[in-house]
């Protein structure tokens, strides 16, 4: 911490200096974009692949185009492949240089290869009309050193690939398997008018086998199935005995296929030599061995005896084990694979999925088993390797910001001891103990800001405790029902301490790409201890004692998140997740003198983030917005929420030129001037993030990478206030209120398991900058803003400055 704080210390005062300034950011600036290209051991007088380059054109979609190219650079010869690698640079000012080690002697025969590559992959994603051919090789002579260098480039012109005309799946020759498929018709990755690949061919045949798998047909596979194209024009097949009306038909098929070319694809099935392969298996028993040796072989022994041996009443399923490890419940609840049901690979997978991440097992093997005696009957053997039932642990962990002072350390470090069992009462209910310690870092005044100590106690039981029945409760992929205590203490130094104690009683639970997790019952019990620095705040600024009080929060929340692909773009995931919390409902229902400390609000938060991964580059996109409604009438608890539910913005992973909880509120300047307490908090926050990321060198196994990005948003207070103007949301004053930072990161150390980074962002344009609408000025450029320096009781200046570095763990979002 004190090597930091000296660090920022320096960094401070250089600036300070307009020379040093300038020579600084030129320097810096130098250093991220002055790259050059290294040539090393080179053929002497040889031309030997300095570069290639691959120019697409033609009809095909602005995205698809783009594909393509980035696909196409993989299908270059390795004669013609230039890899240069990215090092540390020792030549010049810049960071990194790209190295050119024993670059290739230039060969046609490699480009006909090439050539040939391209083609090949062209035909598979269903382009049979492109041109494609060497647009130039340039062989460049590099004055004052022995290098001659070749530059290669080819052409493509892709022109329309295949549409699909007609899909049939009627020459499947098996009327059971033909039913399936034309039942399934529209989930098919070929679709009429779509374009066609082999690629959709290949998925198509994965999907039947996977479908039919699903229905029974235990033997079948994918040898089992082929696809047939065919690209003929149908009127060519129309017998004419007239030699010029059947040029003149394939002259127009000819202008037809190129115009707008088609293929049909038929689905058909190969004969087979095994009746059962194509043949309806059912589920017969199910065996589960529950605490099997690691070293067991999963061969099934007839001859163990084993001491415990339980079945289900209806005698569908038995557990054998060697000793009491679990119970039948949990077993019943999370076999999927029901006796007398038709196959279903599905089914089958599931249950071995979910035994696997049970927290009893640390590995869960299986073997299926046709009976002999009664033919097209399976059993199934699922043997069970058990994980230690305690475990210990210790972790650090750097926690974002979170909008609640509760709920995490607000980029703080913190040391994370857990105790955990994984098997209570022999139920599969998992236990964990945590014991967190940590610090609040931040670089606007002082270093250290806050210390937390919390201890947790949570039960995750494999199944949902209702008063009720739940119907198709398996059609979910897993569900769990949470009970949480936890105790924490928070010492905001100088301001404030608070203790806290919450319980909550909810459900979560998944199924596909979306996740739902309900807390019906959620209490939460507060002291605030208020201190000098906050008490001399309350002075200057009113508004903030009707934040800071105390109060009890008795409600529920709720959180619905779904991800998904884009189909279009297999690189593009998609990511939503809107939350809602509610405290006070219930209140008619308490004792007055519990009724009279609750707050009452609903507070709503929803967030976007989408991010288009490319080969080495990828762009990053961010949207949040979250309001909070405080709906008593009480005069104390009433005016606002209470400011561990408030929102704030700053730091690492939000407002980035800004430090933590030091932005907003609106364009209030109430907190800039204050010379104390200078913490923000609001009823609403809107806030939209832009990266985009890019690699710079590796070090080994070591990745450095950067980004730049741009940040904007801000936080207000729902109602006014007099005492703190500007504060309010106005639908007028919103882009007056909207703050941005644009920035770059400096340096992004990539462990793969974590990474660390140091970014640096300006005040492109500040809520609280009175000159220029809020803007920066090219013409006077300033590194601080001067509007506010101000010093506190102590004497010290509080400085206000236009940029920020900020450290972080893991991507901002």
């Amino acid at each position: 911490i004190s090597l930091i704080s000296f660090l920022v210390s320096i960094i401070n005062m250089l600036y300070n200096y307009r020379p040093v300034k300038v020579v600084c950011s030129i320097f810096i600036f130098t250093l991220l974009f002055a790259a050059c290209t290294v040539v090393k051991n080179y053929p002497v007088n040889k031309p030997f692949v300095y570069e290639n380059k691959i120019v697409l054109t033609g009809d095909a979609p602005k995205d698809e185009k783009k594909r393509l190219a980035l696909d196409l650079v993989n299908y270059w010869d390795d004669s013609l492949k230039v890899l240069p690698v990215n090092k540390i640079g020792r030549n010049g000012l810049s960071i990194y240089n790209q190295v050119i080690d024993k670059p290739p002697v230039y060969d046609t025969a490699a480009m006909t290869r090439s050539l040939l590559y391209m083609s090949s992959y062209l035909n598979s994603q269903g382009y049979y009309n492109f041109n494609i051919k060497p647009d130039s090789v340039i062989i460049d002579v590099v004055k004052h050193k022995p290098q001659i260098r070749a530059k290669v480039q080819v052409s493509v012109n892709v022109n329309k690939n295949l549409s699909i005309d007609s899909v049939s799946f009627d020459s499947i020759i098996n009327p059971g398997l033909r039913e399936i498929a034309l039942q399934n018709q529209k989930e098919s990755f070929l679709q009429k008018n779509k374009p066609f690949s082999n690629t959709l061919v290949s998925n198509e045949l994965d999907r039947l086998v996977n479908l039919f798998h699903k229905n029974g047909y235990y033997k079948l596979t994918r040898e089992n199935l082929y696809a047939e194209v065919d690209t003929i024009d149908a009127a060519l097949l129309e017998v004419t005995l007239d030699p010029f009306e059947q040029a003149q038909k394939i002259a127009e098929a000819a202008s037809r296929r190129k115009a707008n070319p088609t293929i049909d694809v038929l689905i058909k099935q190969r004969p087979v030599a095994d009746t059962n392969t194509l043949t309806r298996f059912h589920n017969g028993h199910v065996y589960f061995y529950p605490d099997t040796s690691l070293l067991k072989s999963i061969e099934i022994d007839t001859l163990i005896n084993y001491k415990f041996i339980i079945n289900q009443s209806n005698g569908d399923v038995t557990v054998k084990q060697n000793f009491p490890f679990i119970r039948m419940e949990p077993i019943i609840q999370h076999n999927y694979v029901e006796n007398g049901n038709l196959y279903d690979e599905q089914k089958y997978l599931k249950t071995l999925n979910t035994f696997s991440s049970l927290g009893p097992w640390n590995q869960v093997d299986s073997k299926i088993v046709e009976r002999v005696d009664s033919p097209r009957i399976l059993d199934y053997h699922f043997f069970m390797v058990p994980a230690k039932k305690y475990s210990f642990g210790y972790d650090i962990e750097v926690s974002r910001n979170s909008g609640s002072i509760i709920s995490g350390n607000l980029l703080g470090i913190s040391n994370v001891l857990t105790l955990r069992n994984r098997n209570i009462w022999k139920r599969a209910i998992q236990s964990s103990t945590v014991i967190r310690g940590g610090v609040e870092l931040g670089f606007s005044d002082t270093v250290l800001q806050t210390i937390q100590i919390s201890l947790s106690q949570t039960y995750s039981i494999p199944r949902l405790l209702t008063p009720w029945k739940i119907k198709n409760i398996k059609t979910l992929d897993d569900y769990n029902t949470i009970l949480s205590v936890n105790g924490s203490y928070t010492d905001r130094l100088n301001f404030f301490r608070l203790r806290s104690a919450v319980a909550t009683f909810g459900y979560d639970w998944k199924k596909k790409n979306r996740g739902w997790i309900l807390r019906p019952i959620n209490i939460e019990l507060y002291s605030l201890d208020t201190l000098n620095g906050l008490k001399n705040a309350f002075v200057t600024n009113p508004f903030l004692r009707t934040a800071f009080n105390t109060g009890y929060v008795v409600g529920e929340n709720a959180t619905f998140s779904i991800s998904w692909p884009n189909k279009n773009r297999p690189n593009t995931l998609n990511n939503f997740r809107v939350s809602a919390e509610e405290s006070g409902g219930l209140v008619g229902t308490l004792s007055k003198g519990i009724k009279d400390k609750v707050y009452q609000f609903i507070k709503f938060e929803s967030e976007f983030k989408k991010v288009v991964q490319w080969r080495k580059t990828s762009i990053a996109f961010r949207t949040f917005g979250g309001i909070g409604i405080n709906y008593s009438n009480d005069p104390v608890l009433g005016k606002s929420l209470p400011f561990f539910k408030q929102f704030v913005a700053g730091g690492p992973y939000s407002m980035r030129a800004w430090g933590i909880r030091q932005l907003g509120l609106g364009s209030s300047l109430v907190s800039d001037t204050n010379t104390t307490f200078r913490d923000r908090f609001g009823d609403i926050q809107l806030e939209a993030n832009f990266e985009y990321r890019f690699p710079l060198f590796a070090i080994g196994s070591m990745k450095v990478k950067s980004a730049l990005f741009v940040d904007m948003g801000n936080i207000w207070n729902l109602k006014n206030d007099v005492d703190n103007p500007g504060s309010k949301l106005s639908l007028n004053n919103v882009w007056r209120d909207i703050a941005i930072a644009a920035g770059i990161g400096l340096l992004r150390l990539d462990f793969d398991f974590f990474l660390i980074r140091l970014d640096f962002a300006y005040k492109v344009k500040d809520p609280a900058r009175l000159s220029n609408g809020g803007w920066m000025s090219i013409k006077d450029f300033e590194w601080r803003n001067r509007e506010f320096d101000i010093k506190d009781g102590n004497g010290k200046e509080l400085k206000r400055n236009n940029f920020s570095l900020q450290l972080g763990i893991g991507l901002p979002f």
